[in-house]
């Protein structure tokens, strides 16, 4: 007879990080660093490292522990949103 836990113990992955999770972090840096030169380029791509970091927290939730990074994924998302509310908060500034 077999055992019928034998499947499950084939299954079991490594746990890795999230590509997105690391994506989104790499995103926001580069956000950050353009809104000095290019605030619009900084926008442009705040709103990738907030979207990658969303969708790269659903992956690593629905896992189950096969995947790791959720920390990163949130500075991912935080970094974004900084720079975007950064810029943002510079045209109003600039406009008064």
């Amino acid at each position: 007879m077999s055992d019928p836990g034998a499947a499950d113990k084939d299954d079991v992955r490594t746990p890795g990080f999230n590509r997105k999770a690391i994506l989104s972090v790499a995103y926001g840096v580069l956000a950050f660093a353009a809104i000095y030169l290019f605030p619009v380029v900084g926008l442009v791509l705040g709103v990738p490292s907030v979207t990658t970091g969303v969708h790269a927290r659903r992956e690593i939730a629905a896992s189950r522990g096969g995947q790791t990074g959720d920390s990163l994924a949130v500075i991912g998302v935080m970094i974004g949103a900084a720079a975007i509310v950064t810029v943002l908060l510079s045209w109003v500034i600039a406009a008064r």
